[in-house]
Formats: structure tokens, C-alpha cells, sequence
């Protein structure tokens, strides 16, 4: 949806979807890294890995907006000129699928992960209470309590991808504003800041997922992911995440 008006362009778009495959990206490249499952789980039974894909996020929202502020009274030099824009992304959690190494471990030859065996549904395993950075701990996520997952005994006793990790929230913000260059008409000064993920807001990774006793961050969310917009690219993960400010000039004539 786009809405247009002399002062403002609104544009907003809304996607609900469902992906399912058998293994995402053909197994190269996991998408979620660290939790993708890049091989048949179980090697004589390809079906067994049939479920939702790695970027199965079935809400999804974006929108972007440009606010030309109108001249009301004043110096035109100071009150003129002044331009907000901003984006905003929001989608639900990707999956991931809960695995016990303690199996997997002990089979010879073997080179994927074996999917624990699913008791009770878990289908939501994410959010801020779930592990404080500040502490260093932090109330695991319900896949670790013995209720809902346990050791498999055989293949296909849960399916991949069934589990849901946090939602993703990121908002950026940009104000500028033009000057005009005195007996030259055709250039201008445009000064002012930008601001990424303004509200500082943290988007958590999926939790460390494999029930392996030994494993002590099992259930837990051990890190951060970054923004889309990141002055700072994507290579840095997470470490690109928090609020950024960038002040801008642009001469253009």
C-alpha cells in the first residue's frame, strides 16, 4: 500500500506466508548459522526432513515513510527546508529444530544431527526474559525441560523445524534539512543525522537448541543478530546491532 499527499509518502506492506522444504538452500550456506539442518537427518528417508523451511517467518511487515515538514512562520533559514523519514521492519521468528548430539555423537560415519523426540509442542521459544547479557543467565527456553524433548530412539520422532525463535523489531530514523546557496539556485546544503535502530532495540538469535547434557547453553540465547540497514554491514552480526548515529552533508548543485 502506498499513500501519497504534498507533505507525505507512506508506503506499507504486509506478507503472511508459509515455506516448507526438506532441507533450505540446497545445504549449502545454512541460513540460520549454527541451527540449519544442511543434510538428511536420516540418510535412507529423505521425507523425515520435510518441514518448515529455515526462512519460514510467516508474518511479515515493512514500511517507510518521507515527511516533508511545511513552512508554517519564522526565518525560512531556520524553519524551512526540514525533511523526516524513517523505516520500519518487523517479522516474526525463523524455526529451528531441537537435536541431541548424545545420539548422533555415538553412531559411526555419521555427518547430520538426529532430531530429539518431541513429547509436548513447543511451538514459541524466544523473547527478552530469556536470557539477561547483563547476568549471564536467564530462564532457558521450555525445549530443554525433559517434558517436552528427550532422547530419540529411533528416526522421524519430531519434525524438522517445528520450533520458533524470536521475533525481529528494527526502526530507523533520518532527519535533514536543506539550505539553499544565496545567488546560486540550483545547489543546496543538506545537513542533519541519521539514526539506526534508533529505539536501541535488541533482536535475539534463536536459542542454542541441541539437549545434549553436556551442552550448558542448551536453551538459552546466547547472542544477538544485526539490522538490515547497518551503516556497518552485515559482517559484524550482531556486534552491528545497537543504536548508530551518522551525521550527514550533502552538497548537490
Amino acid at each position: 500500500m502506498i499513500n501519497r499527499s504534498k507533505y507525505l509518502l507512506l508506503q506499507f506492506n504486509y506478507t503472511y506466508s508459509h515455506a516448507l522444504d526438506e532441507i533450505s538452500n540446497g545445504g549449502i550456506l545454512g541460513f540460520n548459522a549454527g541451527q540449519s539442518i544442511l543434510s538428511p537427518t536420516n540418510p535412507h528417508n529423505l521425507k523425515q526432513n520435510y518441514g518448515n523451511s529455515d526462512y519460514d517467518s510467516r508474518h511479515n511487515l515493512t514500511a517507510s515513510y518521507v515527511l516533508t515538514i511545511p513552512y508554517w512562520h519564522g526565518p525560512h533559514v531556520l524553519t524551512d527546508g526540514w525533511i523526516a523519514s524513517g523505516t520500519v521492519f518487523h517479522h516474526t521468528g525463523f524455526p529451528f529444530t531441537v537435536t541431541d548430539s548424545t545420539v548422533s555423537n555415538a553412531i559411526t560415519n555419521y555427518g547430520s544431527r538426529i532430531f530429539a523426540k518431541q513429547l509436548r509442542n513447543v511451538s514459541m521459544c524466544g523473547g527478552p526474559s530469556i536470557f539477561n547479557f547483563a547476568t549471564g543467565g536467564g530462564n532457558p527456553c521450555p525445549i530443554v525441560n525433559p517434558r517436552n524433548y528427550t532422547t530419540p530412539t529411533a528416526f522421524g520422532q519430531q519434525m524438522r523445524n517445528q520450533t520458533y525463535g524470536p521475533a525481529y523489531t528494527d526502526t530507523d530514523l533520518s532527519i535533514l534539512k536543506t539550505f539553499g546557496i544565496p545567488k546560486w539556485s540550483s545547489a543546496n546544503v543538506q545537513l542533519g543525522a541519521q539514526f539506526f535502530n534508533i529505539l536501541n532495540h535488541p533482536n535475539f538469535a534463536s536459542p542454542s537448541s541441541d539437549i545434549n547434557p553436556s551442552n550448558s547453553t542448551a536453551g538459552f540465547i546466547t547472542s544477538t543478530v544485526n539490522t538490515p540497514t547497518s551503516i556497518l554491514g552485515s559482517g559484524l552480526g550482531g556486534d552491528a546491532s545497537p543504536r548508530l548515529i551518522q551525521l550527514k552533508g550533502v552538497f548537490t548543485f
